[in-house]
């Protein structure tokens, strides 16, 4: 049975899509995804070919938003994914522009 959607709840899930909508986040949510545990932030930036400020500040974001974690360890900080359910999310997007794709390809030939 689908969840009722309070206000709250609403204002949970829009906060979620809107730390999802930016190409930066989603390459360095790719990166925290593929990795086989934490990585710092300068193996986040190199992963996902962003700068190491602009990798920075997605992952801050991504922390807020509660969809990384970070881990200080000395000088170091790793970060994790804390919501693997984002990969399937991708996966459901990334079929779903695929599939559009092959339609339209297809009404053009």
């Amino acid at each position: 049975m689908p969840h009722q959607l309070t206000n709250p709840m609403i204002k949970e899930v829009s906060g979620l899509f809107i730390a999802l909508s930016e190409r930066s986040r989603l390459k360095v949510l790719r990166t925290l995804l593929d990795a086989k545990g934490p990585l710092s932030q300068g193996a986040v930036a190199k992963a996902s070919g962003l700068k190491q400020a602009n990798a920075s500040k997605h992952l801050a974001y991504l922390v807020r938003a509660g969809l990384a974690s970070r881990e200080p360890e000395g000088n170091t900080v790793y970060f994790s994914l804390v919501m693997p359910l984002v990969g399937d999310i991708c996966n459901l997007v990334c079929g779903h522009v695929s599939e559009r794709a092959r339609t339209t390809y297809k009404s053009l030939r």
